[in-house]
């Protein structure tokens, strides 16, 4: 049995597992390369490498960010999302200044975001004010789309091509290709 999965979308998937945080428990400062030492041998093989941590000062975090070239952080278009842009950024900063000082933060995509309520504008414009050259000028919109699509099995850009979280997903793969 194979843990990387093909799927007929043209994805390769690696998934994870509930025990993981079990993992991560056992991790020591000398498995903070996990990440590195699991994937670099498949770098050859594919075009791009995503992997989604969770938004935590965690251990499994940390590896990713040792593996990683380049780092988008999604931000959450509610009250306490600030707060935890800050802490995203700052853990990704201490990694550059001793793991991987080669890593570089790409972008920031505003996710959930309901642009006919206030703290959605707000939020956005404050991460705007604090890293004017990391925001993406287009966001996900909060939609019931994507957890139907999700309950299919199915990305949203398959399950409604049309969809606005679909094309702005679109337009994500459209500017990190014109950035490589």
């Amino acid at each position: 049995m194979t843990a990387l999965y093909k799927t007929y979308y043209h994805l390769h998937v690696l998934p994870s597992h509930v025990d993981l945080a079990k993992t991560e428990s056992g991790m020591g400062s000398t498995d903070i390369h996990a990440h590195k030492n699991l994937l670099r041998p498949l770098e050859r093989y594919f075009d791009y490498i995503l992997i989604d941590t969770p938004p935590s000062e965690s251990m499994l975090t940390a590896s990713a960010l040792t593996f990683a070239d380049e780092v988008i952080i999604p931000l959450q278009a509610h009250y306490f999302a600030m707060e935890g842009l800050a802490q995203a950024m700052e853990q990704v900063e201490k990694v550059k200044q001793g793991l991987n000082p080669d890593i570089q933060e790409v972008g920031i995509l505003p996710t959930m975001v309901n642009p006919r309520t206030n703290i959605s504008k707000s939020v956005i414009d404050t991460a705007k004010k604090a890293y004017p050259d990391l925001v993406y000028d287009f966001g996900v919109d909060y939609s019931v789309r994507h957890p139907e699509a999700t309950l299919a099995g199915i990305p949203i850009a398959l399950y409604d091509p049309d969809h606005s979280r679909a094309l702005a997903y679109k337009r994500l793969a459209e500017v990190l290709d014109e950035q490589a």
